[in-house]
């Protein structure tokens, strides 16, 4: 039996939020690349339509440097 791929699996690896603090996994989340900010997903990409774009290949900016643009 082969095992299945999975597709954003948890990791072991954990870090805060610099804005929230909220612990989160580092696949949920990560650096935006304007402001190097650590971030989870909801500060980092702040909806699902956003995550999809930054998964398929746009540059992940965080909420607050989308909204200083």
């Amino acid at each position: 039996m082969t095992p299945r791929v999975r597709v954003f699996a948890r990791t072991d690896l954990g870090t805060e939020c610099e804005v929230c603090g909220v612990r989160f996994d580092l696949i949920g989340g990560g650096a935006c690349a304007h402001c190097r900010r650590v971030l989870c997903a909801r500060h980092l990409y702040g909806s699902w339509l956003r995550r999809l774009m930054v998964d398929f290949g746009a540059a992940p900016v965080c909420c607050a440097c989308r909204h200083a643009a």
